[in-house]
């Protein structure tokens, strides 16, 4: 996620960039064409300028010293613009000050042979005049503005092509960030894809740790747990009195509330045997009130199932049996991964199977090994010796317990049991 975002304020500043250049791009060829226009003003006020001066020559008329007048003036002012568009630029800046010194003198020579003329001596203006200097100043200001011309064109397009490489390598670097953005939208649809996959036949509390690729699960370890094995009594009789459909609805009831239990109290369930339940506490890491939550699990799970035989919905009373052992336990995942399994295994699993089947002997819904009692420590519950003879099947003594509530079971149901 942290990375798709930056990858998405990546892709936003380049564009930003890319727009950047491209508008200096712009402002290049509108200040070139700038430069252009005004230059075209100066050079045309000097020829408006040198158009009125041989009217005047020519007619006398002074009528003709109107263009003389706007064009020196034009002159002046296009000029002070020009120097304002150049002012960053020394070469055109110097180019300028040698076309401001020629017009000038231009404009110099014109006054001179229209005052001469003025003055009553025509003779000596056209004089001025065929000595052929006027012309040479106009032809050199307009090499000077040619030539300056010339230079702002090979600036701006100097410019338009370091700004087009620029420019060129921000979009490629936005269609990299865009595909580096596709290729991490397709790897997040498949990693999504890869654990929807891995919640089909695992607990969802590992399938971030194996989809991270937890190599611990792969292989398998050893760990301390506690192992809550539940069973439903006399299931074998409810399953003849109904029909395959009836029997699924019932059984996926059944398993829901079991799951909803072993999610209350932080438990993981490890399989469903038939009617049965594997839950295991202490995963992905043991914790140390794993004990005391199994307790909880186990106590909740049988006042929920009290609760739903209230309901009546499948004609006859549900009783189970919870056993509970704690000790260490190997775990890990077999299997490929379309078809995953984790499991436990160890004699702590054996243990509290075989203490749930003691709890038919006994006439009691839940039995806790000593050591889940020590274990659970402060857990609010009334523990009373069941027995310190073997388990069926086993030949070392130990001591069990019964599990019960403090005191009577709560008429509401409490956060997270609701039916």
């Amino acid at each position: 996620m942290i990375a798709g975002l930056a990858v998405i304020l990546a892709m936003l500043g380049i564009a930003v960039g890319a727009s950047v250049y491209q508008q200096r791009g712009s402002e290049a060829v509108r200040h070139a064409l700038a430069v252009e226009g005004r230059l075209g003003r100066v050079l045309s006020a000097v020829q408006d300028a040198e158009t009125g001066q041989r009217g005047y020559l020519l007619t006398g008329d002074a009528d003709f010293l109107q263009p003389f007048r706007a064009g020196r003036s034009k002159v002046n002012g296009e000029i002070a613009r020009l120097h304002d568009l150049l002012r960053d630029d020394d070469g055109q800046r110097a180019e300028l000050d040698g076309l401001i010194l020629l017009i000038r003198e231009k404009l110099g020579e014109l006054g001179t042979t229209i005052d001469l003329h003025r003055g009553g001596d025509p003779e000596a203006s056209r004089t001025l005049v065929r000595e052929g200097r006027g012309r040479r100043l106009m032809d050199e200001i307009r090499t000077v503005v040619r030539r300056m011309e010339a230079q702002e064109a090979a600036q701006m397009e100097r410019r338009q092509a370091a700004v087009s490489r620029i420019a060129l390598l921000i979009w490629a670097a936005l269609a990299g960030l865009v595909l580096v953005l596709i290729l991490f939208a397709v790897s997040a649809m498949r990693e999504a894809g890869r654990r929807r996959r891995l919640s089909r036949f695992l607990p969802r509390e590992l399938v971030a740790r194996l989809a991270d690729d937890d190599g611990s699960l792969r292989a398998g370890r050893r760990q301390q747990a506690v192992i809550a094995f539940v069973d439903m009594r006399g299931s074998t009789a409810l399953a003849e009195r109904l029909d395959p459909q009836q029997l699924s609805a019932f059984l996926s009831a059944f398993r829901r509330r079991v799951m909803r239990m072993a999610r209350l109290h932080n438990g993981v369930v490890d399989k469903f045997i038939g009617d049965g339940a594997l839950v295991v506490f202490g995963l992905p890491e043991a914790r140390a009130d794993d004990a005391a939550r199994a307790v909880a699990f186990a106590r909740d799970l049988v006042e929920v199932i009290a609760r739903w035989n209230l309901k009546g919905e499948h004609g006859a009373a549900v009783r189970i049996g919870v056993g509970l052992h704690c000790g260490e336990v190997f775990s890990g995942i077999i299997g490929e991964e379309a078809r995953y399994e984790f499991t436990v295994l160890g004699d702590t699993v054996n243990v509290a199977a075989r203490l749930e089947q003691a709890t038919k002997a006994h006439g009691v819904p839940i039995l806790a090994s000593e050591a889940v009692r020590r274990a659970a420590g402060s857990a609010k519950a009334l523990w009373r010796e069941v027995s310190r003879e073997p388990l069926r099947g086993r030949r070392e003594p130990m001591a069990y317990f019964s599990v019960e509530p403090p005191g009577q079971a709560a008429t509401e149901p409490a956060p997270g049991m609701a039916l």
